[in-house]
């Protein structure tokens, strides 16, 4: 087992709770800095959560040689411009989705990379859980037939008016916050299956305080012969995270596929002219963070990018030029920024605007 990563994380957020407090727990890293807008804030969260250290600012945090990944789940907004910072201090970064607040700013931060003594990595947790995993391989070998339809469903309650999601200033927006996931979902069954995703059309409902932002988006995509339908909302009266892939000889659903630890079902059904056959997959119990936090122990400490997607053969793996490796993850999410802007203008709504 390689050693522990020594981890800061800019920003005591919601989201850091799961990304970096339960995956520590898991993996056995090591929480050794944290740094926060209030100085004093980072000092009460670096005691309560067993932080070996509070760092008096983002700044200072990022100077710190001893951290071997830096984690950055700032809002939105901010996630390029400290991304940046952090690659030319020399750290390693894993950076929340999504990766910018648009194209232009993620090609900024992709020029930094480089020249970069690290690499960022882009926090789509959920393809590393292994029920994910397996609905890709199912698909891609055809277990259902060929596809005909995808339906991803990305939909939460209001987080409340006060919540940075709903700032067009800070990158907010449903797309931006919960529909990213979709994206690049429909990016990761692209690549098993030799596609690329093509938008055709999408419409935005107008959040109340900004029409600038999106307070549920639903686009129409088709991925080679499969018609896919994307729909996101942040004023939804319940959660549901589905994917859902229906091929001509059958039909594969996971439930809660961003978190399957949280009660996720893998259903997969089989046609054939013997008639249907219903089966429901054991799905793995551990946490989709603690998995991605395994994979970058070992591309940090291994090299290679740990590519978990179609075609990664993982981090470290020898088989693998961990250039080219680097480059395809790289591109998967400039391919995902880049289709969130798609959809943005095809629903009328302007890019989220960027600080690099």
């Amino acid at each position: 087992m390689s050693a522990p990563l020594r981890i800061g994380m800019l920003g005591a957020s919601r989201i850091a709770e799961l990304a970096i407090l339960e995956a520590t727990a898991g993996t056995g890293d090591v929480r050794a800095a944290v740094a926060a807008r209030d100085p004093e804030r980072a000092s009460a969260y670096a005691a309560e959560h067993g932080f070996e250290r509070a760092h008096a600012s983002y700044e200072a945090l990022i100077a710190d040689d001893s951290l071997d990944l830096v984690y950055i789940g700032l809002p939105n907004g901010l996630h390029a411009e400290w991304t940046a910072r952090a690659l030319e201090a020399g750290r390693n970064v894993l950076v929340e989705k999504p990766f910018a607040a648009n194209s232009a700013e993620f090609d900024a931060v992709a020029r930094r990379l480089g020249g970069a003594r690290g690499w960022a990595w882009e926090a789509f947790h959920y393809a590393d859980h292994p029920a994910v995993q397996r609905l890709v391989e199912l698909v891609r070998d055809g277990a259902i037939g060929a596809p005909r339809e995808i339906d991803v469903h990305m939909d939460m309650p209001d987080p409340g008016a006060a919540d940075p999601r709903w700032s067009y200033d800070l990158a907010g927006g449903a797309l931006m916050d919960v529909g990213c996931y979709a994206l690049n979902v429909l990016l990761l069954l692209g690549e098993a299956l030799g596609e690329t995703p093509v938008l055709l059309e999408a419409e935005a409902e107008p959040s109340e305080g900004d029409p600038r932002v999106d307070a549920a988006v639903r686009a129409r995509l088709a991925l080679g012969g499969a018609a896919a339908t994307v729909h996101t909302s942040m004023v939804s009266p319940d959660w549901d995270f589905g994917l859902r892939v229906t091929g001509s000889d059958g039909e594969i659903l996971l439930t809660n596929f961003v978190k399957p630890q949280e009660g996720g079902r893998l259903i997969v059904r089989t046609d054939s002219a013997a008639g249907s056959e219903t089966r429901e997959e054991a799905v793995d119990p551990v946490s989709s963070y603690i998995h991605q936090l395994r994979r970058l122990r070992i591309a940090v400490r291994e090299g290679g990018a740990g590519d978990p997607g179609p075609g990664g053969a993982g981090a470290g793996d020898p088989a693998r030029d961990p250039d080219v490796e680097r480059s395809e993850l790289l591109e998967r999410s400039r391919r995902t920024m880049a289709l969130i802007d798609e959809v943005y203008a095809a629903c009328g709504l302007p890019p989220r605007p960027g600080r690099l």
